[in-house]
């Protein structure tokens, strides 16, 4: 009995450190919070899912420029330890600006951009 035990707390020792060696790339999500009304106020949202390791990097664009004081939702996870976040700013939409949402993650090549489509 007291081998088996042993040997299951080895496999535990062995396996627990590749929880870190899973990798998932992140589903990206671009909306507003209320239909698009032009120089109406509302509110655009990045909900970024299913990634690990937790470490990312997410940023709102309008025209291709970073917007600052955007507010972030804290760190949580689903129970297959995959991890997701909500980044979320006030804005007004009109014709002209184009607002996306650019991510980065050790799981990408390059950072995935994706843009907002005023009609999701």
């Amino acid at each position: 009995m007291s081998r088996s035990v042993l040997g299951l707390a080895l496999l535990a020792l062995v396996l627990f450190p590749c929880l870190e060696c899973v990798q998932r790339a992140p589903n990206v999500q671009v909306y507003s919070r209320h239909p698009a009304e032009n120089g109406k106020p509302n509110f655009l949202n990045c909900y970024v899912s299913g990634f690990h390791p937790p470490q990312i990097d997410i940023e709102l664009l309008k025209n291709g420029v970073k917007i600052e004081n955007v507010e972030q939702s804290d760190l949580s996870f689903n129970k297959d330890w995959s991890f997701y976040l909500l980044v979320h700013t006030e804005f007004t939409p009109n014709d002209k600006d184009e607002y996306s949402c650019r991510v980065k993650h050790v799981t990408l090549k390059e950072p995935m951009t994706v843009k907002w489509d005023r009609d999701y």
